[in-house]
């Protein structure tokens, strides 16, 4: 086999270096786009696995409290366990540096951690524990960081802030103004702490959040062989709504959280990859073609059908390894900018999540290589058997670039129908553990299909171009019949820019659809006049909250007529992380905007929820756990372990994790916890509102709020909203990028394997324009079918995204909206590009001398 290869692969690589090029830069793209995203989704995960052992890797078991923490006494009871060595308090929240009046976006969030810093942890020398465990902190003076709101910081936020040992940071606790000194700057590339992490002692933490006698955590070193029995018994003596999990647990719910979101995003990348398949297809059965002369040579002189099989192999898997290692390179570098924009969209929607630099998992650099060959050779594997199978009298004569094929296009459209029919079936199935397996494999069944009508609509095209530009144009003529002869070879460049438009069209129409729902949903949800919130980043980074007492007072001014208060905390159920809000259920029940799902009386329900364990349902929460109205279920509240019945279900776009929305007195008696996170205000008529806004900022002095108008607020919506989706569109460019360059590699190949015709008709006076011509209008009819059939395939996967994926995934009922004028622009760009794509080839076919052209063999 090396010497076939020799002769078959790299003698042709080296004369068509530019489709070879080609070739491997679509398999690098494609690779680097779905590396750089799944480096992205590993760095957000080891962010917050970093925060969850920060103290110390040798940290086996964690006592965790919800929403304000719990009695801080709990510690005494829990060292006296039996095979606990080491229980260390913590408290865990965080302050915003740098906010602006009327920027939810401006400033940075520092996520704070409480500890006892002057206590070590056992068996563990570079913990943080003590000033003196840090190479170059060990001047701090130990009464700065216990008594006098002393704080340790990275290098990067000193430098970012111009911070240095005896500064002040003034920074935002909540609504509250807060003070800190720095103690110390910790060295820079710290293992194990992100740089947006302050340490403090742990009596500060409970000052400066308003936690005295409380904790978040506690963190547990406990003898690893007897680990099960201690943590059975540390749940023995834990007061009710307080759970002891390891750390792994902990780190697994927020993935799961994470899991749809991450998924959706996965499978958007891959695509890159599987239009660089077509790519690679295309290339290989061009090559076995033009070398048919050479492989039927080898065959009359022994060499075996599985010899030529392993050598067209072997030269797809050189393009999957040579383009692999190029997109490893590429991905990495992609990857600082997607970990930006994945890191930001976890941290807006789902969790805080801060990472310095990308995480670059051996094993995920690995898989990405690996996948890029195995796709490579799986592409090259049709051509590759038919290049076996062919019988070496025949592979000797001269032959055009492909045999015909009586039949192939319906038999093609018969088989893509069926693939059509299997996907539709494949809709009705249920998710998979919470995964939309058989919705991702109806995508791929009607991106099939979709590929496999190309031969039908090639076939069409040229059959009525050829008949339309019959005496019109000559140049037009023969690019239609030129079209058709090659029915094969130009479905693949259809269908590889099919696969894009289709997944642009299918994005742009979920994501306009989203868009304008949430958009409705925003509009009918938030009627109030002002929206008051502590100064700081809005997003779920942060758990920024008021004292009742701004509530009163806000409450008390001239021109308010009611305010509307909302506190949401993050709980565990069921091994995930999900939402519990509280609010006046009357007020809320009661209002005519909030669309409940199924039989729901509005006035019965503000009647009977205030006060009661009844409470209301977000669609996702009802979708991924399968509750419904009437259903019970058990929450771990401080007040104990508490059943609730589910007494509606309503419609809600604020988080995909589900929100469990109680009353707020039942809240308060369930969960001791007066905090409020919002206030929604009505203002009375005629109330000057501009007035009445430096008003409430007034009344408030010096505590910091912010305070909205509800324009402002359905802006700031809709501005989160796209920064979610800001990456999507970053991987469809890509997408079209390579499909674009799959259509440069066709129209090149033609160029070439008709030079001798292209001669021809030069030679009987066809003109250098009209062979330039020639080449714009096949390519023109490349651009035009992919567009036409990508949108039909397009529309179809986004009724599949709407209704079926992102429904499983998320629990989110989306709204149908066609961009119709959308859609007649894809078609037209994608033609403009497949136009653009053929300047080159048709050159290239421009600058062909007429003589060598014709010159006999």
């Amino acid at each position: 086999m090396s010497s076939a290869f020799a002769a078959l692969v790299w003698g042709h690589i080296g004369v068509n270096r530019l489709r070879s090029a080609v070739t491997v830069l679509a398999v690098a793209l494609g690779v680097a786009i779905a590396l750089a995203v799944d480096l992205a989704n590993t760095t957000a995960v080891a962010s917050f696995s970093s925060s969850v052992n920060i103290i110390s890797n040798h940290v086996n078991l964690q006592v965790l409290g919800v929403g304000r923490g719990f009695d801080e006494r709990t510690i005494l009871r829990v060292e006296n366990v039996p095979g606990v060595l080491y229980a260390g308090p913590a408290i865990e929240d965080a302050v915003t540096v740098g906010a602006r009046p009327g920027d939810a976006f401006s400033g940075e969030i520092l996520r704070v951690l409480g500890i006892d810093l002057l206590r070590p942890v056992p068996g563990s020398a570079g913990a943080v524990t003590t000033p003196g465990n840090f190479a170059g902190t060990s001047a701090a003076d130990p009464w700065v960081l216990v008594n006098g709101h002393g704080a340790l910081i990275s290098q990067r936020v000193a430098t970012t802030y111009h911070w240095r040992p005896g500064s002040t940071i003034v920074a935002l606790s909540g609504d509250r103004s807060v003070r800190l000194r720095v103690a110390a700057v910790l060295p820079a590339n710290l293992a194990g702490v992100d740089s947006s992490v302050v340490f403090v002692d742990i009596a500060t933490a409970q000052e400066i959040f308003d936690k005295v006698g409380r904790l978040d955590r506690i963190d547990l070193i406990v003898d690893p062989s007897r680990l099960a029995q201690t943590a059975a018994a540390v749940r023995r003596v834990l007061p009710p709504g307080v759970r002891a999990i390891e750390p792994k647990v902990r780190t697994g719910e927020i993935t799961r959280m994470l899991r749809s979101f991450q998924l959706n995003l996965a499978a958007l990348s891959y695509i890159a990859l599987l239009v660089g398949m077509y790519l690679i297809y295309n290339t290989v059965a061009i090559s076995v073609v033009q070398r048919r002369p050479e492989i039927g040579t080898l065959r009359a002189l022994g060499v075996k059908r599985a010899g030529i099989l392993g050598t067209f192999l072997a030269e797809g898997a050189l393009f999957g390894v040579a383009g692999s290692a190029l997109g490893l390179v590429i991905g990495s570098f992609l990857a600082t900018f997607s970990v930006a924009a994945v890191s930001r969209t976890v941290d807006t929607l789902y969790v805080a999540s801060h990472a310095d630099r990308v995480v670059y998992d051996p094993a995920v650099l690995l898989q990405a290589f690996s996948i890029g060959v195995a796709a490579a050779i799986v592409a090259a594997l049709v051509p590759a058997l038919e290049a076996a199978a062919t019988p070496p009298a025949i592979t000797m004569r001269a032959q055009g670039y492909e045999r015909r094929q009586p039949g192939l296009a319906p038999r093609a459209a018969l088989l893509g129908l069926g693939l059509l029919l299997a996907g539709y079936a494949c809709t009705f199935a249920p998710a998979v553990n919470d995964v939309p397996v058989f919705g991702y494999a109806a995508g791929l069944l009607i991106i099939f299909a979709g590929s496999l009508f190309a031969p039908l609509a090639i076939a069409g095209l040229s059959r009525c171009a050829g008949a339309l530009l019959a005496s019109r144009s000559a140049a037009g003529e023969i690019a239609a019949a030129n079209l058709g002869s090659s029915p094969v070879r130009n479905s693949v460049a259809v269908a590889s820019l099919m696969i894009a438009i289709a997944m642009t069209v299918a994005v742009a129409i979920l994501i306009g659809s989203f868009r304008t729902t949430v958009v409705a949903w925003a509009d009918e949800t938030l009627q109030a006049d002002l929206f008051v919130r502590p100064l700081g980043l809005g997003d779920a980074s942060s758990d920024a909250t008021f004292s009742p007492a701004v509530v009163t007072t806000i409450a008390r001014l001239p021109g308010v007529a009611s305010v509307d208060v909302l506190r949401e905390i993050s709980i565990p159920f069921r091994g995930r992380i999900t939402n519990l809000g509280a609010t006046d259920l009357a007020r809320f029940a009661g209002r005519r905007t909030v669309r409940f799902i199924g039989p729901a009386d509005p006035a019965v329900l503000a009647h009977q929820l205030p006060g009661s364990n009844g409470v209301l349902i977000s669609e996702p929460f009802a979708t991924k756990f399968g509750l419904d109205t009437g259903q019970t279920f058990s929450l771990d509240t401080p007040a104990g372990m508490t059943s609730f019945t589910v007494a509606g279900v309503y419609n809600d776009y604020s988080s995909d994790a589900g929100v469990v929305l109680m009353d707020l007195a039942s809240f308060r008696r369930l969960y001791r916890d007066p905090s409020i996170n919002s206030i929604a205000v009505y203002v009375r008529p005629g109330t000057d509102l501009v007035a009445l806004r430096s008003a409430i900022v007034r009344s408030v002095l010096p505590l910091r709020i912010d305070t909205e108008t509800t324009r402002e607020l359905r802006a700031l919506v809709i501005t989160v909203f796209d920064r979610t989706f800001a990456i999507t569109y970053a991987l469809y460019v890509i997408s079209i990028t390579i499909a674009v360059l799959g259509v440069v590699s066709t129209l090149f190949a033609l160029v070439l394997e008709r030079r001798r015709e292209i001669g021809l008709l030069r030679y009987l006076g066809l003109r250098t324009r009209d062979i330039r011509r020639m080449v714009y209008f096949e390519a023109g009819f490349i651009g035009l079918l992919g567009g036409v059939i990508g949108v039909f395939v397009g529309v179809l996967l986004a009724l599949l995204l709407i209704f079926v994926i992102n429904r499983q995934a998320f629990g989110w009922l989306i709204e149908l909206h066609m961009p119709w004028d959308f859609l007649i622009e894809a078609v037209v760009l994608v033609v403009i590009a497949a136009l653009a794509a053929g300047v080159y080839p048709a050159g290239v076919a421009a600058r062909i001398r007429t003589a060598e052209a014709v010159r006999a063999e």
